[in-house]
């Protein structure tokens, strides 16, 4: 690992104490390319952390241009949350009108909850969980309200709904014009694992009640926060730091009952997500976890920071989950969830009577094949177009 990089991890904290400040003081009296520092920061999302630590500590020798360039970002960084803060708010208070319940996940509320300072934390949108049974009313108040869909979700008819709850966990709705920030409505938090249906139900009954900008919002728990962190981490293959800082933060702090968190990660087969995620914390941060909290050694598949996770294909990202599941059941049955149950994508490939709707169940892997497939076609002609021409043989 380079100087560089040793140094962004130091930097990238809320807590920094004495002892971190010293060992980044240390670093920076080395030959630091400070322009590495600040791409590095700006990739993995933590910025502002880095802006602030660099200020608190005399600007570590750092050129007067970075430090400009970091204050600049954290400045663009704390406006741009203030907006996202309202839009939260107003999306808070309109799901309140109409009896809907909501915890506010990651983003600005997280800011303000862990890191004590809404432009602490760089967020690019705003997602809210929301009940199973919600989830109906939110898309219709929403898109009455004018919410445009965003590009990449179906327009959901009154006969769609519950296949949408079914084969997705969230719906996006396009960047408001004013905020930049597109809003998300969740539902689930890990993607077709056995047990969500009981997972979300304990989640819930963990929730407190509270209030972001006037309006009513459901907190989670620290150990259900500190489960969904890790397994939000674990969805996107621990790409980027800001999302490992964020477990750090939630652990440093030290209100989670680790026996409570860790028997609720194994009830509902999250217990590999959070083992991995916690020694990838351990391993980069020097996280403060209580022994026999997380696996001693990361797993031999894991390209962890500065390494960046290789590209996965169609069929390798489809299965990749199964290997955050402990248990060879619960690998099975995700897989079986992935390639099997019918999603909203087979019912409008056709529409099919409700007495032959068994049939979307072998449909689903026909889809799947046959998109695969052509996705691999298309990625080969790609390589042969960009390929060089080869000189012929002598």
């Amino acid at each position: 690992m380079t100087g560089e990089e040793c140094l962004l991890l130091l930097l990238a904290r809320r807590t920094f104490d004495s002892e971190t400040a010293e060992r980044a003081r240390a670093l920076a009296t080395r030959s630091i390319e400070w322009s590495r520092v600040l791409d590095l920061a700006e990739t993995h999302g933590v910025t502002p952390l880095v802006a602030a630590n660099v200020a608190g500590s005399d600007g570590l020798g750092s050129p007067a241009e970075i430090r400009s360039a970091l204050d600049r970002a954290r400045r663009f960084n704390s406006a741009k949350n203030l907006l996202a803060a309202r839009l939260l708010g107003g999306v808070l208070a309109s799901l309140g009108e109409i009896g809907v319940p909501a915890i506010p996940l990651k983003g600005v509320a997280l800011a303000e909850s862990l890191y004590g300072d809404p432009g602490a934390r760089a967020s690019s949108d705003v997602d809210v969980l929301l009940r199973v049974g919600d989830v109906r009313r939110a898309i219709e108040r929403f898109a009455a309200e004018g919410y445009a869909r965003g590009a990449a979700e179906p327009d959901v008819g009154a006969q769609d709904f519950d296949l949408l709850i079914e084969s997705n966990i969230e719906y996006v709705f396009a960047p408001q014009e004013w905020s930049g920030c597109p809003v998300e409505l969740h539902w689930d938090i890990a993607w077709r694992w056995a047990r969500d249906a009981r997972a979300i139900d304990d989640l819930w009954a963990e929730a407190r009640p509270g209030r972001f900008r006037g309006a009513v919002a459901w907190r989670l728990s620290p150990e259900w926060e500190l489960i969904y962190l890790a397994v939000h981490a674990a969805r996107h293959r621990w790409e980027r730091l800001k999302w490992l800082v964020d477990v750090h933060e939630i652990c440093v702090r030290g209100e989670v009952n680790w026996p409570d968190a860790r028997a609720r990660a194994d009830r509902f087969g999250l217990g590999g997500a959070l083992d991995t995620t916690l020694a990838v914390c351990r391993t980069l941060l020097d996280t403060p976890v209580p022994p026999g909290a997380a696996a001693g050694r990361l797993p031999p598949w894991l390209a962890v920071f500065p390494s960046r996770p290789e590209a996965l294909g169609v069929w390798s990202g489809a299965a990749y989950p199964a290997r955050l599941f402990g248990r060879p059941s619960d690998k099975i049955r995700y897989l079986w969830r992935v390639l099997f149950r019918p999603t909203l994508a087979e019912r409008r490939l056709v529409r099919l009577p409700a007495a032959l709707r068994p049939l979307y169940y072998p449909l689903r892997p026909l889809r799947l094949a046959g998109k695969w497939s052509a996705g691999l076609v298309r990625g080969g002609l790609r390589r042969l177009e960009t390929e060089p021409e080869r000189a012929p043989r002598s």
